[in-house]
């Protein structure tokens, strides 16, 4: 590890004083990794090693909640199967589909996103043909070729969580031999390892934070060009958020366990140590100032908050935690550190609605915090954070944090059951209760002012993009409180779904969750629909939907871990 050693060294040369927290937490790090966690892989597989289990779902189910609901759970299945054939009748090997014109996209390196992101949710449902004929996809394709440059994150999330997720739920026994081969299972991971490598350059920065893309022509990470982002001009060096630096380690660390080889666990730490060892002050405890500069490490913007760009770290700070054995060497530092910035999010971000007009009742939103500037929005994405603070309240034995995030989540459905599609809009604001005279954001056009009179709120983007946010919450709090009302509404949303969003070869996605009405469109399905249908579809929209309905017992959260894509990774010792 010359190279590594080297930086180590470049880093404490440069600053003694400030680097020697991150320069103590990178060689236990790599030291751990290399030698103790991850010395033979085999044995640590041993049927004979009790599994970790994280405790946190319902034990006390009433009325059969924890027992499937069939006919819920078979329409979200068949939701799936339309998916999944319109694709492949049409689409096949294309990243995704366009689902009003039916053409193929390739928005994602060309190597069949939807097929390697949609697996594991054709696992879990027992779709084996449709599985058959996705494994033969994902072992044919070249991992090392593209014409365009290449999204570490995006990356990592979709195709290698996918890859590495199908080998867990191989050697769990949940997929059939008959279906996958053993020889078939090798080949997806060595698969997964070509990608990973592949991916390598990525964490080749001065600081070890992922560069926003890798050349793989050159193996050789590079900026963003200005087409992609427009925000990296301002800065001298090229930067990265919270989310793109800091969702990695649980993909990695399960190709590290499968592999035996370290470098893929010890990579992915030392990208988000910057942001859990940081040695910048933060204004409020546990969070991170962004975007960063990936050559010094330095915070160059003062943005702070859960959503878009931030929130998967926050919920990688948890999750790690239940992945990981409990005698990781840092893992109190990362149950600390996710700890304080769920209290910051709680004690700063969280705003109470005013009442309006004609909507009395008031609604806890997660705003944002921009230098000196609170920001009175919100976006889809965030309604994550219901699911991952529940967890957190299960796995933490915090029960106040479990209120709060239960708060949080009737605040997103509220952005649901108040549109005439009962879908959420993509982006929202609404004015503070509290603390807030003149709020950044008020309605000024008719329509927002409209819309607060009568829910509160008002759309800022009234997009549907498919997105799994708001239905991912309503799994974890099913499966965690055991209270059929979020059955409920999970059923509303997919029936809304399945409604407005079905389009001639897929689930389009709306233009606007307002407009329903067909005089209110023109033409084919124009200003109703935009043609775009994302992977995440299939790998979490669905798939949360589908186990909301399932077996309880299936995809148990005592025994797995979901990423930030939907993938289920296995919790062993």
């Amino acid at each position: 590890m010359p190279g590594f050693r080297r930086w180590v060294k470049s880093k404490f040369d440069k600053n003694p004083n400030g680097s020697c927290k991150l320069l103590a937490a990178v060689l236990v790090v790599s030291f751990y990794l290399m030698i103790k966690e991850f010395s033979g892989p085999a044995v640590r597989l041993s049927s004979t090693i009790p599994k970790y289990g994280a405790n946190v779902q319902c034990t006390h189910w009433t009325n059969g909640w924890a027992t499937a609901d069939e006919e819920k759970a078979d329409k979200v299945r068949d939701a799936m199967n339309y998916t999944f054939w319109k694709y492949r009748e049409n689409a096949w090997g294309s990243d995704d589909i366009l689902p009003v014109s039916g053409s193929g996209s390739s928005s994602r390196n060309g190597w069949g996103a939807f097929i390697v992101d949609s697996a594991t949710t054709l696992v879990l449902m027992g779709l084996w043909d449709e599985l058959a004929l996705s494994v033969e996809h994902i072992i044919a394709v070249d991992f090392t070729k593209t014409d365009a440059l290449v999204d570490p994150f995006e990356t990592t999330i979709r195709y290698l969580g996918g890859l590495v997720s199908l080998v867990d739920l191989y050697d769990a026994g949940v997929i059939p031999n008959d279906v996958v081969a053993r020889d078939a299972r090798d080949a997806i991971l060595q698969q997964a390892v070509t990608l990973a490598n592949a991916l390598g350059p990525a964490y080749d920065s001065p600081t070890r934070l992922p560069w926003p893309r890798v050349d793989f022509s050159q193996s050789k990470g590079v900026a963003d060009s200005p087409a992609v982002s427009s925000q990296d001009s301002k800065y001298k060096n090229p930067v990265v958020g919270p989310a793109r630096a800091g969702s990695s380690i649980l993909e990695n660390r399960v190709l590290t366990r499968l592999t035996g080889d370290s470098t893929y666990a010890r990579n992915s730490t030392l990208a988000w140590a910057p942001l859990v060892w940081t040695k910048w002050l933060c204004k409020y405890p546990g969070t991170v100032d962004a975007p960063i500069d990936i050559v010094t490490g330095e915070p160059v913007g003062r943005q702070r908050h859960w959503d878009a760009g931030h929130d998967s770290f926050y919920e990688y700070l948890l999750k790690i935690t239940l992945l990981a054995p409990p005698f990781d060497p840092y893992f109190s530092e990362y149950k600390e550190k996710f700890g304080l910035a769920a209290g910051s999010l709680r004690e700063q971000y969280a705003s109470r609605s005013a009442s309006a007009p004609n909507h009395t009742m008031q609604h806890l939103f997660v705003a944002r915090d921009d230098d000196d500037w609170f920001l009175n929005k919100q976006s889809h994405l965030a309604c994550f954070a219901p699911g991952t603070l529940l967890l957190a309240s299960k796995a933490y034995e915090d029960e106040s944090l479990g209120l709060f995030a239960l708060a949080l989540l009737e605040g997103c459905r509220h952005t649901y059951e108040s549109t005439p599609s009962k879908i959420g809009p993509e982006a929202w604001s609404w004015i503070p209760k509290f603390g807030y005279d003149y709020p950044i954001y008020s309605p000024e056009t008719p329509r927002e002012k409209a819309e607060w009179r009568t829910s509160g709120f008002w759309s800022t983007d009234a997009r549907y993009k498919g997105r799994p946010e708001y239905v991912e919450s309503l799994f974890y709090a099913h499966r965690i409180t055991g209270e059929a009302r979020f059955r409920e509404w999970a059923w509303e949303a997919f029936t809304a779904m399945e409604q407005h969003c079905k389009a001639p070869y897929g689930y389009a996605q709306l233009a606007d969750v307002y407009r329903v009405e067909p005089e209110q469109w023109s033409g084919a399905g124009e200003g109703r629909w935009i043609d775009m249908q994302e992977s995440f579809w299939a790998a979490e929209t669905l798939k949360y939907l589908w186990l909301t309905f399932s077996d309880a017992n299936i995809a148990s959260l005592d025994r797995w871990v979901f990423s930030t894509e939907g993938h289920p990774f296995r919790m062993i010792r």
